[in-house]
């Protein structure tokens, strides 16, 4: 049974390691079945996501854009994209998302409509991409204790040693999660 964040919005998150040989080739296998099922797909680099509440954060404020026709871009996924990046350039958005290797990857299925089935579109991406999958909860600063994954984070958002002396280590998910907002100031 979905959580109740998937319910509420829609969305599937799938989370796992993958090889990609080609991300051109593995971003056309993730359209294909985006259009299969009329929804939408985005892979975004694990590294760089702060947790769950990172993309249902990023998927929320997309959709709310879309709909009020204030998105930068006129794809549902570019704008999740944007969002989750915290970034107004699509150029600087694009490098959240996957790069060739084996990668750690957390895949965002919408469908905006709320009308569709998302474990069928999951499922589909799994078996297509090879997704070996790992628990959402792999996600989580608090759960993966990864100097690298923080450091990554810190320097892809520009935050700084300042910010973190004044609201505490523990808080680099909040100050992630405060860049996404601020994508709605900066437009």
């Amino acid at each position: 049974m979905p959580d109740s964040k998937e319910q509420d919005l829609n969305c599937k998150i799938v989370v796992g390691t993958v090889s990609i040989n080609s991300v051109d080739d593995s971003l056309a296998v993730l359209r294909e079945i985006a259009q299969k099922y009329a929804m939408t797909i985005q892979a975004m680099d694990a590294g760089l996501v702060a947790g769950e509440e990172h993309i249902t954060s990023a998927v929320k404020k997309a959709i709310r854009a879309v709909e009020k026709r204030k998105s930068i871009t006129s794809d549902l996924g570019l704008e999740i994209l944007l969002y989750a990046a915290g970034k107004r350039q699509i150029e600087r958005a694009l490098t959240m998302g996957v790069t060739e290797g084996d990668k750690k990857v957390a895949i965002v299925i919408v469908d905006a409509r709320g009308e569709k089935n998302l474990e069928l579109a999951a499922e589909e991406v799994r078996r297509k991409t090879g997704l070996k999958e790992e628990p959402i909860r792999d996600l989580e600063l608090e759960v993966e204790h990864n100097e690298h994954k923080r450091d990554k984070l810190k320097k892809f958002f520009a935050i700084t040693e300042e910010e973190l002396n004044a609201v505490g280590e523990h808080k680099l998910k909040m100050l992630v999660l405060e860049r996404v907002a601020l994508l709605d100031v900066l437009k």
